[in-house]
């Protein structure tokens, strides 16, 4: 039989990804603060536990989603969370991005009552949970980690094991600290191509047939801010965090990150503007109104 498993946080990116575990028959007990979006879950047959404590004493397997490490620990290791209704062998993966150091901190406490902990954030966005299309990094033990890819396979289509715990939250930031960088390099070209005078579909075809093509372009730019939709798929505010663990690594590493750091003021800036509940892809309307053009495709 199928593992039992619980979800704690179903918004943007856990609802898609819990849709997929009932695709493929997982028995889910979820929960979320969102009430409305619970009932939605039960509808296609999840059972809503009352808190996260409840849904970790019904179940095997307990997958967290949610914004960032002070989340975390809270549903983990705080009042009510996690920890206090973890059964003994069960294991607790937390699919959040958030800082190394935390994920292990967690981890350990965790050990310490016998349960196993998997780090194993995500990169596609809202898309790819959609699609059942995410990549997945995993950190923690990988006899744990053979234990739980069916699990992954049900939610993504490139799982990597890293190493141990904490690695796959370094990999997923290194990963969103080049994502960042090339949203913003992006914008950048594709506005001076566009105001020099060039088609915007022709510099597009040109560069992704070219060395210049990145997937923020192909993916992001192309299927949201090249269209004009600025909603979010993956939010700007989450990016800049992103960006922010990034750069708390590499103080911790003594490693300088020059054009990362320039990345983390840019998307500062689009938080401190208002911007950040807006998409990742936001900079290219700024560089759109910098520039007096529009990229449509």
């Amino acid at each position: 039989m199928k593992e039992k498993i619980g979800f704690i946080g179903i918004g943007t990116m856990g609802k898609p990804m819990s849709l997929n575990l009932i695709k493929a028959e997982y028995p889910l007990v979820v929960y979320d603060i969102n009430l409305k979006t619970m009932e939605e879950l039960k509808e296609r047959g999840a059972t809503i536990g009352k808190s996260a404590r409840e849904v970790a004493s019904q179940t095997d397997v307990i997958i967290t989603m949610v914004p960032n490490s002070s989340d975390v620990e809270k549903v983990i290791l705080g009042e009510n969370g996690v920890s206090e209704g973890a059964r003994s062998k069960s294991v607790v993966v937390d699919m959040s991005t958030i800082d190394p150091s935390v994920s292990r901190k967690v981890a350990r406490a965790l050990a310490a009552k016998n349960v196993k902990m998997l780090d194993a954030p995500v990169s596609g966005g809202q898309m790819g949970a959609i699609a059942a299309s995410l990549a997945i990094m995993v950190g923690g033990d990988e006899d744990v980690f053979e234990k739980c890819l069916p699990i992954f396979q049900a939610m993504g289509k490139k799982i990597v094991y890293c190493g141990p715990n904490g690695n796959g939250e370094i990999v997923k930031i290194m990963n969103n600290l080049l994502a960042g960088i090339n949203m913003i390099a992006t914008a950048e070209a594709m506005t001076l191509g566009v105001k020099a005078g060039v088609n915007l579909k022709v510099l597009y075809d040109a560069i992704n047939a070219s060395s210049g093509q990145n997937w923020a372009m192909q993916n992001y730019c192309a299927a949201k801010a090249f269209k004009g939709d600025f909603e979010p798929g993956f939010m700007a505010a989450l990016m800049y965090k992103d960006l922010g663990l990034a750069m708390n690594l590499a103080k911790e590493e003594g490693i300088p990150l020059l054009i990362g750091g320039l990345g983390h003021q840019i998307y500062s800036n689009v938080v401190a503007s208002g911007l950040g509940v807006k998409d990742s892809s936001i900079p290219v309307k700024i560089l759109e109104n910098l520039g007096n053009v529009k990229l449509r495709l």
